[in-house]
């Protein structure tokens, strides 16, 4: 039995109006775009139009849905080719659903579908000073690969942006762990997100 609190679902055109106001909010922008200065809004709905495609060969965009049907964000792959099987991904929850684990969980659902997906590697990009993203993805199993120095600036100070990679087997499997009351080889899911029955 699923205990979900998110689905990811097709972007509707109201969806990708919420994506383009939120691309321009300087929280969702910090940790993003190198310059947070406010784009044309025609231009980020198109963004996030080519962003949030069905799932296919190449990768996925969806909206992230809580259990009332609002969306409160969403995830997005691209860049599966053969022979790498390399997946870029990017999550993006909305400034009022932060802190919820929607991100989080949105997350789990999409490293299963990148597993099914016969993904090799699963690469992401973290601003350095954004430590709840990064300890997010280091509980998945991705580790940091590269260090992009001063890739953007904040109020006249240079920042980093981290590179994670993470093999898709690995990340998925650090999605469960040993049960410590069970002597045989059944695995119990971590933080009680879903449940095998």
């Amino acid at each position: 039995m699923s205990t979900y609190t998110v689905s990811l679902e097709p972007a509707s055109e109201d969806d990708l109006a919420l994506f383009a106001q939120w691309w321009n909010n300087c929280k969702i922008a910090d940790g993003r775009r190198k310059e947070v200065d406010p784009l044309p809004v025609e231009d980020n709905i198109e963004r996030f139009r080519i962003w949030c495609h069905e799932e296919s060969d190449s990768g996925f965009g969806y909206a992230i849905r809580n259990q009332e049907g609002l969306c409160v964000g969403c995830i997005s792959a691209w860049g599966i080719a053969d022979p790498e099987r390399d997946a870029t991904l990017s999550i993006m929850v909305g400034p009022y659903y932060q802190g919820h684990g929607y991100g989080s969980q949105a997350l789990t659902i999409a490293l299963h579908r990148l597993h099914d997906m016969r993904v090799a590697t699963i690469t992401v990009r973290v601003a350095a000073h954004n430590l709840r993203a990064r300890h997010m993805f280091a509980e998945r199993g991705f580790r940091e690969i590269d260090r992009m120095q001063h890739a953007i600036e904040r109020d006249g100070k240079p920042l980093d942006i981290i590179v994670m990679r993470a093999s898709a087997e690995d990340a998925v499997k650090t999605l469960w762990q040993d049960n410590p009351y069970d002597d045989s080889v059944q695995l119990i899911p971590r933080r009680n997100i879903f449940r095998v029955e």
